[in-house]
């Protein structure tokens, strides 16, 4: 058991939230029970998540994505009305962590992403107001592109969208969670072969086919989900708590 002020204030000291200047609140984004003895995990907050954290019984839910975004919180209407009606009266603590839990050397998910696919992360990248929370991977010998995907669907339980224009084989390969293909001309200009993220947009494949690099969309929920299913078992671990990751996979 661990209060929620020293479970924020571990995991704010863990992740380093104050080195990062996020679009999201990071730490505890609403209030619940002061004590937490079971800790749900999940990839995003939704009414799904809430509703399952509830039925396990947790007094927390940890995620990547939360429901605060941005300076100031609008009007509270409609759906985010009825996320936060529910985790009020079930006094349901939520906290998120987002770009820390991307950029984490040990915890995040860029590098998780590079160990579970047997690169070595030698360099970060992708810097957000100066902070990388991206990280450049090498194999120890050049890899078959074909064997690398075989790979990431293996880890993401899904078929990744390629997008053509690197060499058949690939050493180095450029990893950055969620919406990342805005980082493809850096990952290019970094040497890689190869740029894994979870969501593309219209001009990648042609911005992939000139660069001369491939770009591997495996979808932004499953190339986010080792970040809050490892601080789980981190917070598990030093807290004793009792913890369960909350499948919720997405398309997208």
């Amino acid at each position: 058991m661990v209060s929620l002020r020293e479970l924020a204030h571990y995991c704010d000291e863990v992740l380093d939230v104050a080195r990062f200047r996020d679009t999201a609140v990071n730490g505890v984004q609403v209030e619940g029970r002061a004590e937490i003895r079971r800790l749900a995990t999940a990839v995003s907050a939704s009414r799904q998540t809430i509703s399952e954290a509830l039925a396990w019984g947790a007094d927390a839910l940890l995620v990547h994505h939360g429901l605060l975004w941005g300076d100031r919180l609008g009007p509270i209407t409609g759906v985010l009305r009825g996320r936060l009606r529910l985790l009020l009266a079930n006094d349901l603590n939520l906290l998120a962590y987002h770009l820390p839990l991307d950029a984490h050397p040990e915890l995040g998910n860029n590098a998780l992403l590079a160990r579970s696919l047997q690169l070595d992360p030698v360099e970060p990248f992708a810097p957000v107001s100066s902070v990388p929370i991206g990280f450049i991977a090498e194999s120890s010998t050049p890899r078959p592109l074909a064997r690398l995907l075989d790979q990431v669907r293996e880890l993401t339980g899904r078929e990744p969208l390629v997008l053509p224009g690197g060499p058949a084989e690939v050493r180095r390969v450029a990893l950055l969670s969620g919406a990342g293909a805005s980082a493809l001309p850096e990952a290019a200009e970094l040497g890689c072969q190869a740029l894994l993220t979870g969501e593309a947009r219209e001009p990648t494949m042609a911005l992939a086919r000139e660069l001369g690099l491939t770009v591997i969309v495996a979808g932004h929920e499953a190339t986010e989900r080792l970040g809050v299913q490892a601080l789980g078992r981190h917070l598990a671990e030093r807290f004793e708590l009792e913890t369960t990751f909350l499948h919720d996979p997405n398309p997208v």
